[in-house]
């Protein structure tokens, strides 16, 4: 055959052939249509990808292949097409054979012949991948945008500067700013001045090297409350150099209260046994002490040259009865023996007494209705009477002690730990030297004192009195300024007023008591006390003897009117088991609680183990006379 083609003809061939071979296996997507949208060319990968056969092209048109939400758009392009524009970026929905959706982007021009279109070509490419990544990303930028707004978490995004870029509401809520407040401040306007150094260091780790670093600071809220914060802070690098850091917090303030309370409850717990062992011994040696001091005073004349001597021994012995008390408050278990007490008078005179001869002023500011509480009126005197010393050590040149008493009501949503409900809330506030914020942390602490010739009792005591009250001792102080202490105390329930603290002084009216306990001079001087006060009296050295004597007394017919008998007998049987062995076999007996753990919780609830009085370790005569007429009143 011979070859008519031209060489020209032959350079042109390979050209179309070259060019329609690149178009076959291009990665876009090619077709080429008529002006009614007939199909003239499609390429290997617009087929590959739709997944039309040749048969198919022929008879579809470019229409057919749009989704339906695609179509007045693609209409609308088509149009332009065919009058002259050039469509660039033109993003459309193409169906495959299967009904798939492809999402394509890409551009569309016309072929011109003699001013009239005469066919329409579009270069295609898949983008269905980056749709989804993007769909993706705006999900997951939706999801953590959601999750930052709405985290009770404490979230910040700081710059490398330390200027604030980003923050959420809990952040804003916590530490009391608004959105425009924020825009000129640094996180180090925030910190704690005694946290600066730390996390200023803290802050160059982070921006320093790739890592998750633990935080743990103070931060100061807009109303200069402080805000303990524990979490986590990372930094953004880019080309190796940080971008920003990212923090999240939670407030722990609350949660540190508590576990600092918790810790002084164990602390004053772990030397409670030891102390209250003490207490006990020696309140037993103080009984015989008082006692007979009470009795030699009450046959002694007032005018008599060792009267005043007499009382001042005695005074002395009721001193060391108090130091038994804040050792007994130590005691594990101990309770305070309640009653129903006004407060105010009582905070009166117990702040008289340290500050008498003082130069410092008293100021005392209390609501006109303040409420009553369950007290034991010996040991909230003790509270106060520790605070008021305090404040005279404190204001050594003078000042004013001001002293507040309100009635408030606790939400559920308090932040001391306290249940909710009615307070009396007493505060008391001096004009010394202040406290340090790292002695405020231990000043509740069992022998620590910042002074030179301090116990490091009296502070544990109050402490654990009010906790032991179901209340709470606080502390608040700035150096140079001054110190408040302050006391939360609930209310009594009931608000009907009674008599507090008036002994019973009527004359005895005789009878026959049984004493029960293992120290022999304890019998001695209780004996001799019940003869003064014309009773007679038998004495056991346990429980077991008790129960023998009182039984041969009802069959003699000459029955005990009382039992006055020690709670606590060392390798025998004590008050609580006697007592009720002693029910079974009189119901009507009068059992005399008595003890050396003046905190015991028999004590505070006798009539729960059927005593029907108490007479606490040491006493006096005056007080023994009382319990006694208490019980002939109850008959």
């Amino acid at each position: 055959m011979t070859d008519l083609s031209t060489p020209e003809e032959k350079t042109l061939q390979a050209q179309v052939d070259l060019y329609s071979n690149m178009l076959e296996h291009c990665s876009d997507l090619i077709h080429r249509v008529t002006p009614e949208g007939r199909f003239i060319y499609v390429n290997k990968a617009w087929r590959e990808v739709l997944g039309y056969s040749e048969e198919d092209i022929k008879t579809l048109s470019l229409m057919d292949i749009v989704d339906d939400s695609c179509r007045g758009k693609c209409q609308g392009i088509f149009n332009a097409l065919i009058g002259g524009e050039q469509i660039d970026n033109n993003e459309t929905v193409f169906l495959t054979r299967e009904g798939k959706k492809i999402t394509v982007e890409g551009r569309c021009q016309t072929t011109f012949k003699d001013g009239k279109p005469i066919a329409m070509t579009g270069i295609f490419r898949d983008i269905s991948d980056r749709i989804k990544n993007d769909i993706a990303l705006k999900e997951s930028d939706q999801r953590f945008r959601t999750l930052f707004e709405n985290s009770s978490d404490i979230m910040q995004i700081v710059s490398t500067e330390g200027r604030f870029l980003h923050v959420n509401p809990a952040w804003l809520k916590t530490f009391g700013y608004d959105q425009d407040e924020i825009k000129n401040m640094t996180i180090f306007d925030l910190i704690s001045p005694d946290c600066q150094e730390h996390c200023t260091e803290t802050f160059q780790k982070v921006l320093s090297k790739v890592g998750v670093y633990p935080i743990d600071t103070t931060f100061m809220a807009k109303n200069h409350k402080k805000i303990e914060i524990e979490g986590n802070a990372t930094a953004v690098f880019k080309d190796g150099k940080p971008v920003h850091s990212q923090c999240i917090f939670r407030d722990v303030t609350t949660k540190r209260k508590m576990e600092e309370e918790l810790l002084k409850t164990q602390k004053l717990e772990s030397i409670g046994v030891f102390a209250g062992g003490i207490a006990h011994d020696f309140n037993n040696l103080l009984t015989a002490i008082l006692g007979n001091i009470s009795l030699v005073r009450t046959m002694t004349s007032t005018e008599a040259p060792l009267a005043a001597r007499l009382e001042k021994i005695e005074t002395a012995t009721v001193r060391a009865k108090g130091l038994t008390q804040q050792l007994l408050t130590f005691a594990k278990g101990g309770e305070p023996i309640k009653k129903l007490s006004g407060i105010a008078d009582m905070v009166k005179d117990s702040i008289e007494f340290p500050l008498h001869g003082s130069s410092i002023k008293r100021d005392y500011q209390f609501a006109p209705e303040l409420w009553v509480a369950e007290v034991d009126i010996n040991q909230l005197s003790q509270v106060v009477q520790n605070l008021a010393i305090n404040a005279r050590q404190a204001m050594t040149d003078g000042g004013c002690m001001t002293v507040t008493g309100k009635n408030i009501t606790l939400a559920d949503d308090n932040t001391t730990g306290l249940q909710p409900g009615r307070y009396l809330f007493l505060t008391f506030s001096d004009e010394g030297h202040g406290i340090s914020q790292q002695d405020q942390k231990r000043i509740f602490d069992p022998y620590f004192s910042s002074k030179e010739k301090g116990s490091g009792l009296g502070l544990a005591v109050a402490y654990s009195i009010m906790k032991k009250h179901d209340g709470l001792l606080t502390v608040d102080s700035i150096l140079g300024v001054g110190t408040t202490f302050s006391i939360y105390l609930p209310a009594a329930p009931d608000q009907q007023h009674q008599e507090i603290g008036l002994e019973d002084q009527r004359p005895s009216l005789g009878g026959n008591i049984l004493i029960m306990d293992d120290e022999e001079i304890v019998r001695e001087v209780a004996g001799e006390m019940l003869n003064f006060l014309d009773y007679t009296s038998s004495a056991a050295t346990d429980g077991e003897q008790a129960l023998v004597l009182y039984q041969e007394a009802m069959e003699e017919g000459k029955p005990f009117d009382a039992v006055l008998m020690d709670l606590t007998i060392p390798g025998g049987m004590g008050g609580k088991e006697t007592m009720t062995m002693l029910l079974e076999i009189d119901p009507h007996a009068q059992g005399i609680a008595s003890s050396g753990y003046a905190n015991d919780p028999i004590m505070a609830h006798f009539q729960d183990y059927g005593f029907s009085a108490i007479v606490p370790k040491p006493y006096k005569l005056d007080e023994l006379r009382t319990t006694l007429n208490t019980i002939r009143r109850k008959n």
